[in-house]
């Protein structure tokens, strides 16, 4: 979490341990970059470059941004990305006389062969692109077989051609001159934070289901962490994941058995009860109370309450069950990547969703407008629904201000030219509104998600 927020004048300092390998080039272009998207991936290789600058350590990030040829929020955007997906790290201190300045250690991708035997990297890949596309991409990189048969080794052996060597006075300075090489540990792992979880519940449950305690290694944890976060699954639900992937004769754990349930469970309907509020009934009633006395109505707060209490994915399924529709594939891939790359929390996501899909009255979503959203909302930080909910409130009544301005301007170019005077416009979200909501069917939407979060609370 930055102290403050970034500037362009803001100094930063690039640094990678070691050269861009080869296979990491590669799996940056063709397996990280359907991923992270371009940006990401732009943002990488500037950095890597001014890291290897022979002459300069030390750059502004006004720099950066033009020779990227991006905005602030863009290139804030595109660093988190890069951060997610375990490929930079970012530091920051403040300088007396530099004021906050920045260090980006940059890390080594998965080589192809490592990120297609990485189910998680592989996937979010998946989910990113057709599933032609994983296979041409999955083909591609696959270690080469080797034909051996009719073929015999007659490979010289070390000893055969270098003899025995005497190397005693040598050993000491091959030692002091090697030890930075064993200390490298550069290569990208993804950022999942695994104190959402009471492992200890986990473990102990798990033990009833025959589950040895030594399999929660922090690989497992990671991926059970990985579905909590972006399937919704609860405590439950994973260690049940984990028994069935688990083998009864040996006792060991198939990840790619357990990668398989946990995607086949993704496409039924869950079985679980909406996930409750933790804050005592007294705080809750006084936060409802402080929200209702803004002007808000009781509708407004069971809203806040469903995008608090469920996952994302299960909350846009609720939407689109209301508006009698499904969630299509390409909507999947686009919350799978806002969950993933964006630091907005998922109740904020939940509303992100409500506003396009209720409040805008869209089919479906646009990635565009969702993208272009989200990257506001990150801007702003927005941290709880209320957050986003005031925010919108306060948006929509600027947006109308700024219309009558501009109606009057217009009026008076109009009488002073005789013909309207043109503007530039900048891209903003609240720009897509292009009517008010139906109220009706706005009451008929509110009935029917009623009904299906009852339906879920009863299960």
């Amino acid at each position: 979490m930055e102290n403050k927020e970034l500037k362009p004048k803001d100094v930063y300092r690039p640094i990678k341990a070691r050269p861009l390998t080869s296979g990491g080039e590669q799996a940056l272009y063709y397996l990280y970059q359907p991923i992270t998207g371009s940006d990401a991936i732009a943002v990488y290789f500037t950095l890597l470059g001014d890291g290897e600058d022979p002459k300069q350590v030390d750059y502004l990030h006004i720099d950066a941004l033009n020779a990227l040829d991006m905005g602030l929020p863009r290139f804030i955007a595109a660093r988190k990305r890069l951060e997610g997906i375990g490929l930079l790290k970012v530091y920051v201190k403040d300088d007396p006389e530099l004021g906050q300045s920045y260090l980006y250690e940059l890390l080594e991708p998965a080589a192809p062969s490592e990120f297609f035997q990485e189910e998680t990297l592989a996937l979010l890949l998946l989910h990113k692109v057709s599933e032609f596309k994983f296979k041409q991409l999955a083909q591609r990189f696959a270690p080469k077989t080797v034909e051996r048969q009719g073929y015999q080794e007659v490979t010289s052996r070390f000893a055969q051609v270098y003899g025995q060597l005497d190397v005693t006075s040598e050993v000491a300075l091959v030692e002091a001159e090697t030890t930075a090489y064993q200390e490298v540990t550069d290569e990208a792992t993804l950022k999942v934070d695994l104190s959402g979880l009471d492992w200890q519940f986990m473990q102990d449950f798990g033990e009833k289901k025959y589950i040895d305690p030594a399999l929660y290694t922090k690989e497992l944890r990671e991926k059970l962490t990985f579905y909590h976060e972006f399937f919704g699954y609860t405590e439950l639900e994973l260690v049940e994941l984990v028994a069935q992937a688990v083998s009864l004769e040996t006792g060991e754990l198939s990840y790619k058995e357990l990668e398989k349930l946990a995607q086949a469970k993704s496409q039924l309907p869950k079985e679980k009860k909406a996930e409750t509020t933790t804050e005592a009934p007294e705080q809750a009633l006084r936060r409802k109370n402080a929200f209702l006395a803004q002007g808000y109505t009781e509708e407004d707060w069971q809203a806040v309450e469903a995008a608090e209490a469920y996952p994302p994915m299960k909350y846009l399924q609720a939407l689109k069950k209301a508006k009698r529709s499904f969630v299509t594939k390409n909507e999947e891939w686009l919350l799978k990547d806002l969950v993933e790359k964006s630091p907005l929390p998922n109740p904020v996501i939940n509303q992100l969703l409500n506003y396009v899909l209720v409040d805008q009255n869209k089919s479906d979503l646009n990635a565009r407008l969702v993208n272009t959203i989200a990257t506001d909302w990150s801007e702003k930080q927005l941290k709880t629904a209320i957050d986003a909910i005031q925010y919108v409130r306060q948006r929509k009544i600027e947006q109308k201000e700024q219309q009558t301005q501009k109606q009057t301007k217009q009026k008076q170019g109009t009488n002073r030219y005789n013909r309207p005077q043109k503007q530039e416009t900048l891209e903003d979200w609240t720009k897509y509104t292009v009517k008010p909501a139906d109220p009706a069917l706005e009451a008929e939407l509110d009935r029917q998600l009623k009904e299906f979060y009852q339906e879920e609370g009863d299960k």
